[in-house]
């Protein structure tokens, strides 16, 4: 059993929190709190989960009566939101330390991944085993709220991996993302203008069109060979002369289906194509900024309709949170284009957009009746913008995080729900109870020991050596 008293000379609560009103039997949990959704916050509203699903939600009577079977816990001061969902992850660099900035920048993503160019290679390398480091990065992004990620990695457990059928976790019985990094087939580092003399084995329309979801990496970059990918994979008249050992023709996987994941050498126009075809965009600014000095006009997506959403990337060079992630976009977009994210739109990347982006919006994304309940809970005594609470809401004031209504995190004061997997994690100066023993085959203070000291999976406010979200171009 990994649960220990806490020490009492450490804060055990913050502004808000939840508390246990009643302990049912049934099995049932009915959450009680400020509730975020798509139309608005519902005040005092509550949420019934039955057998890992929501079954009830709303604000009204029927919703809220107190059930005599039924757990009860009242969050007070708190907001309750579906839990965020991270479409764009390389999960197994999790314990690496973020890249030093040098002021260097970059036109396209090979430039620093090969050497191209004249410019210095950024080596960058998985420390310890894959397992480990993957396992490490989903408890990170537990800690912080993130319920589901599409990451290229998974471990059992722990977080849901929408890019593995077995990672998909209980509940969801849907078909898997399909990620790709290299979607034409250009790991060498090959880049091109004018053609599309890439690998022999790259993406075509008629393999995408199969796919439940294709989310690939495009035009990471500023320049016409970033661009050109794009021209690559939307326009099958680009280039019609093959290449003797395959590959070289364009094609046209520009649907429904696909998510393109940076597109920042994309144009207005192209855009105004991705909108017309209902394709969708996943957005990373901090990792845009930090390597190529600039990141999207998300404003033009959004007034054009296209479907947005957020991803941390990777650790390197990205945000180790979703929170932060959020937090530099609202930066950049402000500083860059003189726009104002609100939070509510931020909130929207990170919770239904995601989930339609990944395809999983029928059971993932929103406080809705018959959703699973992958749901996280932020206090916070300041809720005059309860959607700032959840996006910029620091580790501290996570009181639950529940995936598939199973708590995995839970604040002081719900210890008569744990379970002989939990224990109490430092979150800065605040006590948390971490039930993810039964995940991992050991306790998580055990886990980090053997890790030995990498990036931590507890952050403060600003993680340390965060990547810097200045626009330099």
């Amino acid at each position: 059993m990994y649960f220990r008293t806490p020490d009492p000379d450490a804060d055990t609560d913050v502004d808000g929190g939840c508390k246990i009103l009643s302990i049912g039997h049934s099995g049932h949990i009915l959450l009680r709190g400020t509730l975020l959704t798509a139309d608005g916050p519902v005040l005092n509203g509550c949420v019934l989960i039955k057998s890992g699903k929501i079954m009830r939600v709303g604000h009204d009577p029927a919703v809220c009566q107190l059930d005599q079977h039924a757990t009860i816990i009242e969050c007070r001061d708190s907001v309750i939101s579906p839990g965020f969902i991270n479409t764009h992850e390389h999960i197994e660099y999790s314990t690496v330390n973020p890249l030093h900035g040098t002021g260097e920048l970059y036109n396209h993503r090979h430039d620093w991944r090969v050497g191209l160019r004249g410019h210095a290679i950024q080596p960058v390398e998985v420390n310890g085993s894959m397992s480990d480091a993957t396992k490490w990065g989903e408890l990170r992004h537990l800690f912080s709220g993130t319920t589901s990620i599409v990451g290229g990695h998974m471990a059992p457990g722990l977080a849901r991996n929408l890019d593995f059928a077995q990672g998909l976790e209980d509940g969801l019985g849907e078909t898997p993302d399909t990620w790709a990094v290299f979607p034409l087939d250009d790991v060498e580092g090959i880049i091109r203008s004018g053609d599309c003399d890439y690998g022999p084995k790259a993406i075509d329309g008629q393999k995408a069109a199969k796919l439940h979801r294709y989310i690939a990496h495009v035009a990471e970059g500023v320049d016409v060979e970033a661009r050109n990918e794009f021209q690559c994979l939307s326009d099958e008249r680009y280039d019609v002369v093959p290449l003797p050992k395959g590959g070289g023709l364009s094609t046209d996987i520009v649907s429904p289906n696909f998510a393109l994941v940076h597109a920042l050498g994309l144009s207005e126009t192209d855009f105004d194509l991705v909108a017309a075809r209902k394709a969708m965009v996943v957005w990373s600014p901090r990792s845009n900024i930090f390597l190529y000095g600039k990141t999207l006009d998300v404003s033009y997506l959004i007034k054009a309709g296209i479907t947005v959403a957020l991803g941390t990337d990777w650790l390197p060079s990205g945000s180790a949170t979703m929170g932060r992630e959020a937090a530099c976009g609202f930066s950049a977009t402000k500083l860059s284009f003189g726009q104002v994210l609100d939070s509510k739109t931020l909130w929207e990347m990170m919770t239904i957009n995601a989930a339609k982006v990944a395809g999983f919006d029928d059971e993932l994304g929103s406080l809705d009746v018959g959703k699973l309940a992958d749901i996280v809970v932020f206090s916070g005594k300041k809720l005059s913008d309860p959607y700032a609470a959840a996006v910029y809401g620091p580790e501290e004031n996570i009181q639950l995080v529940m995936r598939a209504g199973k708590i995995l995190v839970g604040g002081s004061g719900l210890e008569e729900l744990m379970n002989k997997h939990c224990e109490y994690v430092m979150f800065s100066a605040v006590h948390k109870i971490v039930c993810v023993g039964d995940e991992l085959g050991m306790s998580f203070s055990s886990f980090e020991a053997t890790l030995g000291g990498v990036y931590p999976a507890v952050l403060p406010g600003i993680p340390h050596n965060e990547p810097s979200c200045e626009p330099s171009r």
